[in-house]
């Protein structure tokens, strides 16, 4: 079955809501992509990679659905959610109501649901107020335990049927990265802006001889494990005045932002008051920046280096599989990557110098490389770490190899060899409780141990056949969740791995 937090050298409620109907869409309207009551930076459309701006605004009232049975008959492939959100911005109160359509994922009978709630591993911030299968059958006998939502069937989950349930729910939003023990995480406000990542019950993946794939938050590292999946998502902003950034370009259908977004792994928001927005559009996609004011030139340096390296990985990786790109400047200190969002941690806007050799550049493209290397082909965070960082570090230097060439030495020297990296890259997360500084060890193995295995093996096959291989492994895994026997499987087509004397240093298994 198939199943990034970079240093530098030296460097009150609003009791008066209430839950609304869900909103179901058919899809996104074709409506005017949405203007910005903000600042925008103008300039002229472009085809290929140049610099350049747009669009946000708000959300009412819905109809009431029509109710499906539970389980329902027809089968269909991909988990759909259907979610309709109210954000109360001042007051840092969101309700939720949450429609999934989940099919079978097992060979065999299943008794129970099990859900992930990221939400929970935040003290008070994730409330139920209601369940319900899709016949309205209220659901009273549900578990919420840490970040696990299990629900008990009452009669077996025959292969072939869908499940189809409703969550109503609210989230008091917390102060962003406010978690005793955990790694840093968007979620949550600052003073300028509030991130919805990882902010709704999810469905995990299931394996027969597993069950759901669920992993415990760590001190550093991705946890979670994302199936591809449909969102269509109706956002209605109870405040003027404000710009959001999602993980795909909004339609506006009276006071509502409808968002839809194909075989994704999620979907997320970012939103502030005091977002300059620029955008460009590259072989079709649509490109937005959403940075600070003050941030100009090194925003424009960090913009400009998403439209190249899009158009790039494009070419050599196969096509970008959706319709916009969104880049966010991170009021925090380190960069994460999500379904056609990434943010682009705060400091390196800070230390950006003016040049392309810099850390601002170098994690601009690393992060929209994710988008290959985690969206389009997924893999275990928790336990196959290397799959999608190694991937993304290796990226890097591609694009200095391809663009910048004359920078291809710094790049060693800044981002590689000035760690002096070790250790086997084949590790999970949790695997590096014997280092005093467990994440820099992590971080070095799997990133930048990574970068130099997948160096060495383009020196083996050659540019050309590099490309090659690592186009056909994301054509072959496009959608699904990859496995290292994945890589290795294909890799072993274009030449004999176990003539590689010098993988042992990475892979010593």
């Amino acid at each position: 079955m198939k199943f990034n937090l970079m240093k530098i050298p030296n460097q009150t409620k609003l009791p008066g809501l209430i839950l609304i109907c869900i909103f179901i869409m058919t899809g996104c309207k074709q409506d005017e992509i949405l203007q910005i009551p903000t600042e925008v930076i103008k300039s002229p459309t472009a085809t290929q990679p140049g610099l350049t701006p747009a669009g946000e605004s708000q959300a009412s009232t819905v109809p009431t659905p029509e109710p499906t049975l539970r389980p329902t008959t027809i089968p269909f492939a991909t988990i759909h959610y259907t979610l309709w959100v109210e954000i109360d911005y001042p007051n840092r109160w969101v309700l939720v109501e949450e429609k999934l359509l989940i099919p079978h994922p097992s060979s065999n009978p299943l008794t129970e649901l099990v859900l992930v709630v990221p939400p929970q591993a935040w003290p008070q911030v994730f409330s139920i107020q209601e369940l319900v299968w899709g016949d309205n059958t209220l659901v009273e006998n549900y578990v919420l335990d840490g970040i696990r939502l299990t629900i008990p069937l009452e009669q077996n989950w025959e292969t072939g049927e869908n499940l189809s349930l409703t969550i109503r729910y609210s989230l008091d939003i917390p102060l962003q990265n406010a978690r005793q023990g955990y790694g840093p995480s968007p979620f949550g406000y600052t003073t300028r802006q509030t991130n919805l990542v990882d902010w709704y019950p999810m469905v995990p993946p299931y394996q027969d001889d597993i069950g759901w794939i669920i992993h415990d938050p760590w001190i550093f590292g991705e946890s979670l494990v994302y199936p591809a999946a449909d969102f269509e998502v109706s956002l209605k902003l109870n405040n003027p005045g404000l710009v959001v950034a999602a993980s795909s370009a909004a339609s506006k259908d009276g006071d509502l932002l409808n968002y839809s977004l194909k075989e994704a792994r999620n979907f997320v928001f970012s939103i502030s008051p005091d977002y300059t927005v620029l955008e460009a559009e590259v072989n079709g996609i649509k490109v937005y920046g959403y940075i600070f004011p003050g941030y100009r030139i090194s925003g424009e340096a960090a913009f400009n280096a998403t439209l190249e390296a899009l158009d790039l990985y494009s070419d050599l990786f196969g096509l970008y599989a959706q319709s916009s790109l969104s880049m966010v400047q991170a009021d925090f200190n380190h960069g994460m990557e999500y379904e056609g969002l990434y943010f682009q941690s705060r400091g390196f806007f800070d230390t950006y110098a003016g040049s392309v050799e810099s850390y601002l550049v170098a994690i601009a493209v690393h992060e929209t490389a994710h988008q290959w290397w985690y969206g389009q082909v997924a893999n275990d965070q928790a336990l196959d770490p290397w799959l999608d960082e190694a991937l993304c570090a290796f990226s890097e230097l591609i694009y200095y190899e391809q663009l910048y060439p004359n920078s291809s030495d710094w790049w060693w020297a800044t981002r590689i060899n000035y760690y002096e990296p070790f250790g086997r890259i084949d590790r999970s997360i949790y695997d590096y409780r014997e280092y005093v500084d467990q994440y820099l060890a992590y971080r070095n193995a799997t990133y930048l141990q990574g970068a130099k295995f997948l160096a060495g093996l383009k020196d083996v096959l050659g540019d050309e056949l590099m490309y090659d291989f690592l186009r056909e492994y994301a054509a072959n895994n496009k959608n699904e969740i990859a496995e290292s026997e994945d890589f290795f499987s294909l890799l072993n087509t274009y030449l004999d791995v176990n003539s590689l004397s010098w993988i042992n240093e990475y892979f010593p298994e």
